[in-house]
């Protein structure tokens, strides 16, 4: 790599660029931030200082996090460069920051029915009642449209979209909520409207967060019996022995 190109990283959003302008006071990111350098008074390494600071606020460095007084954007004793800030990156063994791993999406699908069982599933386990809960209003002149539409009657379709958001907003709110218990199944599901103020539509989804499992894997592990006949001894009746175990209907 070219010595005279220097890298530098956007304290916002983290993106690293390349500046073979190793004198400059000042650099734009693409991502819109712009930044001064200035050597910090505790730690003494230079730091990021954004662009829209004003005049004499106290300013935190990137590094030990410090405040310092005292800055201007023009003559001001601690102006750094691009060139200082590497340098001193090089010295300290400072590095950028390390953008954190976005955490794993939950997609495990949640199976959701309005009635009290699953057909060709067996509940092996209840976790308890979930909901999911969202308020939403619509704006003045939707509201103006909706009334103008009384009149000539049909579909407002605003209040259709409205309300169909809110309650796959709330289904997908009462999901998480049941995943977040290690449900995979939802059963007893309803929906709940109300008006609050005549302005607002309160919508809610409710339900029993379950964990359901095919009835054929469930007979699998119970086995073809739950004990053995054994013949008994002296001419006596056979009997039973072994555990009673739940048997699948």
């Amino acid at each position: 790599m070219n010595q005279d190109v220097v890298q530098v990283q956007c304290p916002k959003c983290l993106q690293i660029g390349q500046s073979s302008n190793r004198r400059a006071a000042r650099w734009d990111c693409p991502c819109g931030y712009s930044y001064y350098f200035r050597r910090c008074s505790a730690c003494g390494v230079v730091s990021h200082v954004t662009s829209v600071q004003r005049r004499h606020e106290p300013w935190d460095c990137t590094w030990c996090k410090a405040a310092n007084q005292g800055y201007t954007s023009r003559n001001d004793p601690a102006t750094a460069t691009l060139g200082d800030l590497a340098a001193d990156m090089a010295s300290h063994g400072l590095d950028f920051i390390r953008r954190q791993p976005e955490p794993v999406r939950d997609t495990q699908p949640v199976l959701i029915v309005t009635t009290n069982e699953v057909p060709g599933y067996r509940i092996t386990q209840v976790h308890g009642d979930v909901f999911g809960l969202i308020v939403r209003a619509r704006n003045y002149f939707s509201n103006m449209g909706a009334q103008l539409r009384t009149l000539a009657g049909g579909e407002v379709a605003g209040y259709t979209k409205l309300l169909t958001d809110s309650r796959n907003q709330a289904r997908e709110r009462m999901w998480r909520e049941a995943r977040a218990r290690g449900a995979n199944a939802i059963v007893a599901m309803r929906f709940d409207c109300n008006e609050i103020g005549d302005i607002m539509s309160e919508v809610a989804a409710y339900g029993t967060a379950v964990t359901v499992e095919p009835i054929q894997a469930a007979a699998a592990r119970i086995g073809p019996a739950a004990g053995h006949v054994s013949q008994g001894r002296h001419g006596q009746a056979p009997h039973l022995t072994g555990e009673l175990t739940d048997t699948v209907p």
